[in-house]
């Protein structure tokens, strides 16, 4: 089966779509479907290249450990969403006080 390409409006390229038969792209889809919606979802499927995505998944943990968010609570999805929102079709949003690591 072909590989279907997306525009990505994060990256700004053209690149593989997220797969949503595939294990990964299923769970990254219903998980963006529990936070944020449906439609978001919906518009992640089609505009965000699976790249995207997976740089999706570092950062959202960042802002969960920043924010120190509690995966079940309505509060976290409303923050997750604003920088899920931003993150693949805004300006990456600065995480207030945050410091990254000494290498």
């Amino acid at each position: 089966m072909a590989v279907r390409l997306v525009q990505c409006a994060k990256l700004k390229q053209e690149l593989p779509a997220i797969d949503p038969d595939s294990p990964e792209g299923g769970r990254a889809l219903k998980m963006i479907s529990l936070i944020a919606g449906k439609a978001m979802a919906d518009r992640v499927r089609e505009q965000i290249s699976d790249r995207a995505l997976r740089m999706w998944n570092d950062h959202m943990l960042m802002v969960m450990n920043e924010f120190r968010l509690d995966a079940t609570s309505d509060e976290s999805n409303r923050i997750l969403k604003q920088f899920m929102e931003q993150f693949f079709f805004g300006d990456e949003q600065a995480i207030p006080n945050y410091v990254p690591p000494k290498t």
